[in-house]
């Protein structure tokens, strides 16, 4: 069976566990500890769906060679990867897929990566996660928050080596990035309104 269907069948599975449990609730011939134990049975199950659910599609994504990293955002404590906020890097690109039923997909080309802001608060560094901001040139994805992730700084190096990477294979440098996305960029021109590069006075 593949790993689509085992999580939609988990996910049928998590309703109705959700089903059953509100059942027992509103039941009144059901003594009180039997309801208390078996909702308690039922919440240990459900986290046993998620998790699985979480294990499955992330092996899935390790099979894919070309993902040089990948995660999810992780819940604020404890750093599980029980959320459907994903995040994939290749050579090219990196990119967040939000969202299980309707999805939304933002990615930043390599290339125009400008800076990072890596931010590690208290709570984070008790269950070993960060946020990365990745900034870049991109207009419709000025920047792209890795939100809780494993490894922050490590993710932040690894990325930065790619940036350098790819800007290599494409010989392209950080001011050629922001004069091709931006060509009315104050810096590219003097207080007469002339372009440097033209009037040949550079610095």
């Amino acid at each position: 069976m593949s790993s689509g269907k085992i999580i939609f069948a988990n996910i049928i599975g998590f309703l109705l566990k959700v089903g059953f449990c509100i059942f027992l609730f509103l039941y009144d011939d059901v003594p009180t500890l039997v309801k208390v134990l078996a909702i308690i049975l039922c919440v240990l199950l459900l986290v046993k769906d998620v998790y699985i659910s979480a294990l499955i599609s992330s092996e899935s994504i390790k099979s894919n060679s070309k993902y040089k990293w990948h995660d999810r955002k992780r819940i604020a404590f404890f750093g599980l990867p029980w959320t459907f906020t994903r995040y994939y890097l290749t050579n090219e690109k990196l990119v967040m897929v939000k969202g299980l039923f309707n999805t939304r997909e933002d990615e930043v080309k390599l290339y125009r990566v400008t800076d990072f802001a890596l931010t590690r608060k208290f709570w984070q560094k008790l269950f070993g996660l960060g946020t990365l901001e990745v900034k870049s040139s991109d207009k419709t994805c000025p920047s792209l928050n890795l939100i809780n992730i494993k490894k922050s700084n490590a993710v932040k190096e690894l990325i930065s080596k790619l940036v350098e990477d790819e800007r290599d294979r494409k010989r392209v440098t950080g001011r050629e990035i922001i004069n091709n996305h931006d060509h009315d960029c104050p810096d590219d021109y003097d207080d007469n309104g002339e372009n440097f590069e033209s009037s040949g006075d550079l610095f």
